[in-house]
């Protein structure tokens, strides 16, 4: 008696878990598309391939507009053609501090070769601009400095928080190489210089 009660409800459940899956999953598709254009922008404007987060086929960044340090603008397809160093960094950042040194030698080693670096400071230009230019003077940094638009840092990494320093590696065509996140002066330093010695060289 209690089998032949239940019974007639099993289709009727299993049809709502169903449905449930198929809204979910809708709802997960849409928030994948949503959050792909807001961070991707449009494909027109794509300038550098290899975004890590990103899913396959969609691995492209938008061509942002960068103001640097001297109050000069670029974007970042006027540097197709080179070995490209990016680093998000920080004055008030320890290991940012730790790899300017050697990026430094990277540059003097390796600028005549196609090396380019760009350090791109996630601080506000408008209140922090004076800091980083006697840091910049401090240290010596011999390749360009700049800030980072709004939008750009989570554009490379992702949404939410993410530690830095975060240095991405492009080869000549643009398309990502290596990306490595925080630095250790030991290991890090050996797979920068060991990357950047075979780009240059392709």
């Amino acid at each position: 008696m209690t089998t032949g009660e239940t019974t007639p409800d099993r289709p009727r459940r299993s049809a709502s878990a169903r449905v449930m899956a198929l809204l979910v999953i809708a709802g997960m598709v849409a928030a994948w598309i949503a959050y792909a254009v807001f961070f991707t922008g449009h494909p027109l404007t794509a300038a550098i391939d290899g975004l890590p987060w990103a899913p396959e086929g969609h691995r492209r960044a938008p061509d942002f507009r960068i103001r640097t340090l001297e109050g000069r603008e670029l974007s970042l397809s006027d540097l197709r053609g080179k070995v490209l160093i990016l680093d998000f960094w920080a004055t008030w950042c320890p290991p940012c501090r730790d790899e300017i040194p050697l990026l430094i030698e990277l540059k003097k080693e390796y600028g005549h070769r196609g090396l380019d670096i760009l350090g791109l400071t996630i601080e506000d230009p408008e209140h922090e601009a004076e800091t980083v230019r006697r840091f910049v003077q401090e240290l010596g940094v011999n390749y360009t400095v700049g800030f980072a638009p709004e939008g750009m840092f989570e554009a490379f990494v992702g949404p939410g928080d993410h530690p830095i320093p975060q240095t991405f590696l492009f080869d000549r065509r643009g398309r990502l190489r290596d990306h490595l996140v925080g630095y250790d002066p030991v290991s890090d330093a050996r797979r920068l210089r060991r990357m950047i010695a075979r780009l240059v060289a392709e």
